[in-house]
């Protein structure tokens, strides 16, 4: 009992940022439950394509080069005690992709809202800028250690969406138009940078090409997997109806709620990982392979074993009974974020140590694999298909990064 004590206190920064993260997940999940309760089940398939058409964009937009900051951010003011040519050559970066994206969405706005089936192509547009400004303040947040106000920024965002979808009549296109505004406040978060974390306007070329060679490959690794999403919904919608794509989708964004939280490890441990390995800290590295990551794995694979054996009410309670088909894609998606949680681990080291364009190459083949067995599952097991699909895809990643990793990390820790 004392041991497990003291185990809680020496992570209680990070159970802190994990129980603000876990708020954040359960806040999005009672914005899901609403949405779906309150739309029809074909109304909820168009929200679902637009939500996943504003995801791609989002992903080529800017989510792509992200992640830069946070790692190339911590090393820096590792370094020089700032992060001012990171955060400058991200500008120079997403700068050049957000007009390119903007371009490309204003010559084929008409058959954006065609695929979608509403006239709401600017706002997904809108609704792009203002996931730009709330994930550079995120990711901020978080390269300069103050974890707890990025979670802070999340969970702004998500009150103020749920006080207003209650207060107002929903449609597709009023959702939308909320999000928007409710994420545009976050943008008052400006006011806790640090200028000297910023500085003036610097550009170290040598700087700059590294970041932009780690960002093209998460470009290709963000695409793969959100494509995965895109896949799914892409062929249930090619093969079956609109009102499959909302029964699918109403598993797969509880699921996917569920999976997305295993990167609160990442978000929470990338920048003390990367000084542990820039610096050749071995003790520290074997501690966190080998001791953080079993702790953390075995409580999440027991939450999620329970959460797969009460999968029936726990999807009759939050959608109706209306939505009896998604539970047995629930249960199936939930072993595949399993195998997230495991994977995770293996993306804090391939970050950690230039090992990105491995990782990248893994996303896109996952990706690809998980898009062929889409078609040929979803024709044998009919709309489980794709969950199987995905769950198949997502452990060949695991088993690949398993072999590849494993050797790496204990290599390191054993070199004197």
């Amino acid at each position: 009992m004392r041991r497990l004590i003291k185990a809680i206190i020496s992570r209680k920064n990070f159970i802190l940022y994990t129980f603000l993260k876990a708020s954040v997940m359960l806040l999005t999940l009672i914005t899901n439950i609403f949405i779906v309760r309150e739309l029809s089940v074909n109304d909820f398939g168009t929200f679902s394509i637009a939500f996943m058409l504003t995801g791609l964009i989002t992903s080529f937009g800017f989510k792509w080069s992200s992640s830069s900051i946070l790692y190339f951010g911590s090393k820096e003011r590792l370094e020089y005690g700032n992060i001012n040519k990171t955060f400058w050559s991200r500008n120079i970066i997403i700068a050049f992709s957000l007009l390119m994206m903007t371009i490309l969405f204003i010559i084929f706005s008409e058959e954006i809202n065609n695929y979608i089936g509403q006239d709401l192509a600017y706002l997904v547009l809108m609704w792009l800028y203002v996931s730009v400004i709330e994930d550079y303040l995120n990711q901020y947040y978080l390269a300069v250690k103050r974890q707890i106000l990025s979670s802070m920024l999340s969970i702004t965002a998500k009150v103020i969406y749920i006080l207003l979808i209650i207060t107002f009549p929903l449609d597709v296109k009023t959702l939308i138009i909320l999000n928007i505004i409710s994420h545009a406040t976050v943008i008052a978060y400006i006011f806790g940078i640090n200028k000297n974390d910023i500085g003036r306007f610097e550009f170290d070329r040598k700087w700059f090409k590294e970041i932009l060679n780690f960002s093209i490959w998460q470009l290709f690794g963000f695409s793969g997997i959100y494509l995965i999403n895109f896949g799914d919904v892409a062929v249930i919608k090619f093969f079956m109806t609109t009102e499959d794509v909302g029964i699918y989708n109403a598993a797969y964004k509880l699921f996917n709620a569920i999976a997305s939280f295993g990167f609160v490890i990442t978000s929470y441990y990338a920048s003390s990982v990367s000084s542990y390995f820039a610096s050749e800290h071995r003790s520290k590295v074997s501690k966190f392979f080998y001791r953080e990551r079993i702790f953390i794995f075995s409580l999440s694979t027991l939450a999620h074993v329970v959460v797969i054996l009460f999968s029936k009410p726990i999807i009759f309670t939050l959608y109706g009974e209306k939505y009896s088909e998604s539970v047995s894609i629930f249960a199936i998606l939930m072993v595949g974020s399993i195998f997230r949680y495991l994977s995770i681990f293996y993306m804090l080291f391939y970050n950690t140590n230039g090992k990105h364009k491995i990782q990248q190459i893994i996303n896109i083949f996952t990706a690809v694999l998980n898009l062929i067995l889409d078609i040929v599952f979803i024709n044998i097991f009919g709309l489980i298909g794709p969950a199987i699909a995905t769950v198949t895809a997502m452990f060949t990643s695991l088993l690949i990064s398993f072999i590849y990793c494993e050797r790496k990390i204990i290599n390191f820790i054993k070199v004197r």
